[in-house]
């Protein structure tokens, strides 16, 4: 389950993640743009209740940003992890299908060269991985134009993005209920 939430700092936004952690029971969380500053116990457990006990985060710079990923330790173990200010990568077994994996969850920074940096960062983290990798971002760019609402389409990231995705082999899996990914 991925999401940004742009805020969790109130107890209703909180409230919402809890219930549909509870509901879907997933066994990775992402969310990006938490906008909190620091990560406790109490915090992981108000967002993962029950379901999803192992948590953590990256406070955000200023106003925007942070990162909150969470997991159930009973069918995700955690052998290693890699951290920035945009990203959390984690990297550890699916016990139940006793295969390897690694979680990346990234909100990425509205400047392009940043944003190059970053997938340059993914890119390099994964080949010392070398295991299959799942993202749950918002990477602040987009595929096509078709993706942009209401706004200009800069074309060079476009292709930049396009080019990181084939890089990777990404599948973009389409959202439920929603137009954007």
């Amino acid at each position: 389950m991925s999401w940004n939430i742009r805020g969790l700092g109130r107890v209703e936004k909180i409230r919402v993640v809890r219930n549909l952690v509870s509901i879907h029971r997933p066994t990775f969380l992402f969310i990006q743009e938490s906008k909190l500053n620091s990560f406790n116990s109490k915090v992981f457990s108000s967002i993962g209740g029950s379901w999803l006990f192992r948590g953590m985060g990256v406070a955000s710079v200023g106003a925007t940003g942070g990162l909150i990923s969470m997991w159930n330790d009973e069918l995700f173990v955690v052998k290693a992890c890699i951290t920035n200010n945009c990203c959390i990568i984690i990297a550890g077994e699916l016990v139940k299908l006793d295969k390897n994996v690694v979680f990346c969850n990234v909100y990425a920074p509205n400047i392009k060269s940043k944003r190059v940096k970053l997938w340059e960062f993914i890119l390099r983290s994964q080949y010392s991985f070398d295991i299959p990798l799942c993202i749950g971002c918002d990477f602040n760019t987009v595929l096509c134009e078709m993706e942009r609402r209401g706004c200009e389409c800069n074309q060079v990231s476009v292709r930049n993005f396009n080019t990181f995705m084939l890089q990777k082999n990404v599948v973009n899996i389409p959202s439920l209920r929603n137009v954007f990914t």
